[in-house]
């Protein structure tokens, strides 16, 4: 039910570490700035900690989903009128209810009896407060508790014959479903019982695709001339990586490069209806023929669910190309633009993406197995020419490589635009005769710097990079490579003649939390030689209004949601937002189409090193595209020479020029900034602008925006 990007984007960059105590009825929290690479006490309002939670929740992104909402209503009347004309009652049970709005459908539906629970404490005080409000407080009975915590005789006076739940995620069982269903079945509900949602059925689809392959591993890295630099340790090639899901909006890849070796297949049946219990562990085996020449790296994966008990009632979340609503949308999954706001959007449960631990070349025809297992909350696959009963077992990274790299970042190794900039600079400006130090978080790019330079020093204060990086030095025989955990252990910086950096850290989120580079480069100033070349020497901050098509819905108030009053929940959220969230926040900005609504503005620049004083700037750029502005995207441009010149310059952004009026192609390995309008501005050009001002104080490590469209 929560919103990967909010979950996994919205939390305040830097508070990774927290601790309070109460001070004059204050609250603090220790918080680790990227920028500065500091834990700091921040003063916060004394319940900062409630706000945080409520913030963290992403009910409304849920709630925006118009399918998901009607269909679980219709569900609900079809099947307590089946009840009723039976002559039997409906006492309805609803797990997990959230704002309540499924429990008040289930009123509305003519429902005997409602119980609800809820265990997020400041969620369950706000659903009763939308219940009195909506004056059905007297007819649904709330408690605060885990549904596996429900003692029957005690908080529930008898069992519920009708189960409404949305207890899913992208994975559908990772919140724990089969344990809430398995609990509810034995404990809480009737041996005749109605279940919404009455089942759900899994897919995969075996492919290989470009880009989600640079997404798995390492490629070898060469000079311009294509001698090799870096070759790539065999404990990496072989390692099977993490089983973990990729989460993703699969209907915004470029399906134009996808080759598809399946057509979708079902592997997983699950029967929420069902008094056997839902097996915890099981192992699915599907044979296929390949479609198509190719190596599978992929498999891509959605679920549907049968809302009522016959089936008629159906949610999809398959991405365009296989959703069984649209079928005519399939033609167009081989065109290079992913098809914008036409199947249903949501980001509280997306497709996902499991790579293959070893996949092998095949052909058409050939006779191919798909394994595919899943225990209590998670799945994982193979595929291959005979069964692969071994991997049984969730396999897990034994390299280091896969735990130190996301797999964006996996991504931005194997960019090989990105990459070739930063080898011209390297070739151009470092000799045989230099000392380079390398400040960045597992950086292959530093370290390709060794068969330039006479020595390289690699700074890498974590484990599992530095593990890494030991891999490579080994595999690579480089012998003129020094890798150390601090600053401390450098020996000699006057012998330092470059230092260099992508910038990239573990610790950033937005793009500019990269600018630790520059509280780096402030700690050895004074100690390095005078004529000591720092690459990338500057960095730019862009900003352009942008019309969302979707992504503001995460913000947008919801108001009267399918005839209920929902306006509680929006101060709710809006007061815990307004405390607890960042003015720009970090998104994928790739998957969430966005149309540009004027030019792109600079409105910061920083000298990494003279990283010090106090910079501001402020302006205002004309509206020149006639829409409704819901969003302003940021993000930031690394000059390598200070040229600014495009040969030189590595962006976080738009791959290709922004045009008005035109949806932006994004770089789809980094995250960039997004300040959210929740109440979109319609705009007219010539007419509106955006007024926008930029502070940042390098030393604190402290960045702020302000933005105002009108």
């Amino acid at each position: 039910m929560f919103s990967r990007s909010l979950l996994k984007f919205c939390v305040k960059p830097w508070n990774l570490v927290k601790f309070s105590r109460n001070m004059s009825e204050s609250l603090f929290t220790q918080s680790l700035n990227p920028i500065t690479g500091k834990n700091e006490w921040v003063a916060q309002v004394d319940d900062y900690d409630y706000h945080q939670e409520v913030a963290r929740a992403a009910f409304a992104d849920m709630l925006h989903d118009s399918e998901r909402n009607q269909k679980y209503y219709a569900a609900l009347k079809k099947e307590i009128a089946k009840l009723h004309a039976d002559g039997k009652e409906a006492h309805v049970l609803d797990i997990g209810t959230g704002t309540g709005i499924l429990s008040m459908m289930a009123v509305k539906s003519g429902a005997d009896s409602v119980t609800a629970c809820e265990a997020f404490m400041p969620m369950a005080i706000c659903a009763e407060k939308i219940m009195k409000e909506n004056k059905m407080w007297d007819k649904i009975k709330l408690i605060k508790k885990r549904s596996t915590d429900i003692i029957l005789g005690e908080d529930m006076d008898k069992k519920a014959n009708v189960l409404v739940t949305e207890v899913f995620d992208t994975e559908l069982i990772g919140e724990g479903a089969i344990g809430i269903f398995n609990h509810a079945h034995k404990h809480l509900l009737t041996d005749d019982c109605v279940v919404i949602p009455s089942l759900s059925r899994v897919y995969a689809q075996v492919a290989e695709t470009p880009q989600t392959a640079s997404w798995d591993k390492p490629k070898m890295f060469a000079s311009l001339d294509g001698d090799v630099l870096l070759q790539t340790p065999k404990e990496i090639l072989e390692c099977k990586g993490e089983a973990g899901v990729h989460d993703i909006q699969l209907s915004q890849l470029n399906t134009g490069q996808c080759n598809f070796i399946s057509e979708p297949i079902q592997i997983f049946e699950f029967d929420f209806m069902s008094k056997t219990p839902i097996l915890e562990n099981r192992t699915n085996i599907a044979k296929f023929q390949a479609k198509t020449h190719g190596t599978p790296f992929s498999i891509f994966f959605w679920w549907d669910l049968n809302m009522d008990v016959e089936g008629e009632i159906v949610l999809s979340c398959a991405p365009y190309w296989a959703h069984p609503d649209f079928p005519e949308l399939s033609k167009l999954a081989s065109k290079d633009k992913p098809v914008q706001n036409v199947i249903p959007w949501r980001d509280h449960w997306m497709q996902a993406i499991y790579y293959i631990p070893k996949p092998q070349m095949v052909n058409p025809g050939d006779e191919l197995v798909l394994t595919s297992n899943h225990d209590e909350y998670s799945f994982w696959f193979d595929v291959g020419k005979t069964e692969l009963s071994e991997n049984i077992k969730r396999y897990t990274c034994n390299c280091s490589f896969h735990i130190a790299n996301c797999r964006s970042r996996i991504g931005q190794l194997n960019q090989s635009l990105r990459n070739k900039k930063y080898l011209r600079i390297f070739e151009e400006e470092i000799t045989k005769s230099s000392v380079v130090l390398s400040l960045s978080d597992g950086s292959l790019l530093g370290l390709s710097t060794a068969k330039m330079a006479k020595e390289v020093i690699c700074l890498e204060a974590h484990r599992f990079s530095r593990e890494c990086l030991e891999s490579y030095v080994k595999s690579n025989k480089l012998e003129n490579v020094k890798i150390i955990k601090s600053l401390d252990e450098v020996e000699n910086f006057e012998k330092i003649t470059h230092v260099v950096a992508e910038p990239y850290f573990t610790t950033s989120i937005v793009p500019w939390d990269s600018f630790y580079f520059g509280t780096l480069l402030n700690q050895i100033k004074g100690k390095l030689n005078e004529k000591v070349t720092i690459l990338p020497k500057t960095a730019r901050l862009f900003a352009v209004p942008v019309e969302f098509l979707d992504l503001h819905k995460i913000r947008t108030p919801l108001g009267i949601c399918e005839g209920f009053d929902l306006r509680i929940f929006d101060k709710f959220i809006d007061t815990a937002s307004e405390l607890a969230d960042q003015v720009v926040e970090a998104q994928p900005l790739w998957e969430y189409p966005c149309k540009a609504l004027g030019e792109v503005v600079e409105v910061l620049q920083v000298n990494f090193d003279e990283f010090e004083g106090i910079l501001e700037r402020s302006g205002v750029v004309d509206i020149q595209y006639s829409a409704k502005c819901n969003g302003i995207a940021v993000w930031a441009d690394f000059d390598l020479d200070g040229t600014n010149k495009p040969k030189s310059t590595v962006s976080t952004g738009p791959t290709e020029p922004v045009v008005v009026g035109s949806f932006i192609n994004w770089d789809v390995n980094v995250r960039q900034g997004v300040h959210i309008i929740p109440n979109p501005v319609t705009v007219t050009k010539g007419c509106s602008s955006m007024a926008w001002k930029v502070t940042f104080k390098p030393l604190q490590g402290d960045i702020k925006f302000s933005f105002k469209v009108q």
